[in-house]
């Protein structure tokens, strides 16, 4: 999972040997990944805030935080953005989102889950970036995990198959366990942030299946850069 939603290298010796590729297992840790994913790529940006204003620091996380993997999520988050644009339905919708290009819709969508970031950040006390961001970055992920359980997947290919036809009910529960240690940096808001996640990821996919016929990797992604933005709102109220 680490190795999926980010771009920093993994020791070999921490890669297990029988690792077979994406799992619906694997996606039961992504909070995991994603809260320490976050606090490493926060850090950077936090310690410049002590010279440069917090405004041009928060922009300097969310470029940093895209460059080492959140790029991934954004990925879907535009071709999710493209397709609803294209105001097509069912294989046709799909198909949009599997085209290779980025639309306008896309663009404009990535623009503004950037900005959305940014700003959000940069309304935060800069010293809590590292905290904050670990939050939102675990807890928000447990939404791909929650659109991962709700979604189908009626296709015979893709890459999200194994993951969405084999997320159970139980990979579910411990996803949510994965994401409880967050607990200790703000209880209010990582309560508060698994509620709003889970909700998030589950309508995003219900809304996927209903429109589309299923939940595809592109929805996984984009329900991730949307729980995410949400529990980090959440934490700069």
């Amino acid at each position: 999972m680490w190795t999926l939603i980010t771009r920093l290298p993994l020791p070999a010796e921490l890669y297990p040997r029988d690792a077979s590729g994406l799992s619906a297992q694997a996606l039961t840790v992504i909070p995991i990944a994603g809260g320490l994913f976050g606090a490493i790529a926060a850090l950077p940006a936090q310690l410049l805030s002590l010279a440069l204003p917090p405004a041009v620091c928060a922009w300097i996380a969310c470029g940093i935080y895209a460059a080492l993997g959140w790029g991934l999520h954004l990925d879907g988050w535009s071709d999710m953005c493209d397709a609803i644009g294209s105001g097509k339905r069912g294989e046709d919708m799909r198909s949009v989102m599997k085209d290779p290009h980025t639309g306008s819709y896309g663009v404009v969508g990535v623009v503004v889950a950037i900005s959305i970031r940014a700003s959000l950040l940069s309304s935060i006390d800069p010293g809590m970036w590292v905290a904050v961001s670990s939050l939102a970055g675990g807890v928000g992920r447990l939404s791909c995990a929650a659109a991962a359980y709700i979604g189908r997947y009626p296709w015979d290919s893709g890459i999200a198959r194994g993951i969405v036809r084999d997320f159970n009910g139980r990979y579910f529960i411990l996803a949510i366990v994965a994401a409880c240690p967050f607990l200790a940096l703000s209880p209010p808001a990582a309560l508060s942030g698994i509620a709003v996640a889970c909700l998030a990821g589950g309508g995003l996919a219900s809304w996927s299946n209903g429109i589309m016929g299923g939940a595809n990797g592109d929805i996984l992604g984009a329900a991730a850069v949307l729980g995410e933005l949400l529990v980090l709102s959440i934490c700069a109220v």
